[in-house]
């Protein structure tokens, strides 16, 4: 049953604010994609390593291809992580929108990395870091590592903050309610 007015016209029910958790949460899920991407751009910044590591996987390349390989992976890494934060965005304004829909999401995206970070972790500790690169195929750097851990560690917090009581309090309180009646931040 709708509200009226003094008047008799139809009165929207009022639009409940986001939670500080929840904006605090959106912060995060932005600020871990950055950190991401900070951490493509290092590791990409070194095209030496990146040439030095295709000639080690594929020696049968002449120096063109090889060149070739190396910008058209920079640029296909830079606009994944453009991608990706721009996925982030959508999904973290929509979660602030109170879609819960978009709060599973990232739980789900960020639950996921966690458990790959905290499994490679725990790969590296028991069989150390040179057999991990070796059966991985791939060369981690201490760096590659760190950015890692500081995204599953903020991707965590983000979580933690969207499931806030007050954040609960307010997805139950948009429940049911049209797109044009919620908070646009």
């Amino acid at each position: 049953m709708s509200q009226v007015d003094a008047f008799g016209r139809p009165v929207e029910p009022k639009t409940p604010t986001p939670p500080r958790w929840l904006l605090l949460a959106r912060r995060l899920w932005v600020a871990g994609v950055l950190v991401g991407f900070a951490g493509s751009f290092v590791r990409l910044s070194d095209r030496s390593a990146l040439v030095a590591d295709l000639r080690q996987h594929s020696p049968e390349l002449r120096q063109d291809q090889v060149d070739s390989a190396v910008t058209s992976g920079i640029a296909s890494s830079l606009m994944m992580s453009a991608l990706s934060l721009l996925v982030y965005v959508m999904l973290s304004t929509r979660m602030v929108q109170g879609r819960n829909w978009a709060r599973i999401v990232l739980t789900v995206l960020g639950g996921l990395n966690a458990l790959g970070t905290a499994m490679l972790l725990l790969l590296i500790g028991a069989l150390g870091f040179d057999m991990v690169n070796r059966l991985a195929g791939g060369t981690f750097t201490g760096v590659d590592i760190a950015f890692s851990v500081v995204i599953m560690f903020v991707n965590l917090a983000a979580i933690v903050l969207m499931f806030h009581p007050e954040c609960n309090a307010y997805f139950r309180e948009l429940r049911g309610r049209g797109p044009k009646q919620v908070v646009r931040p």
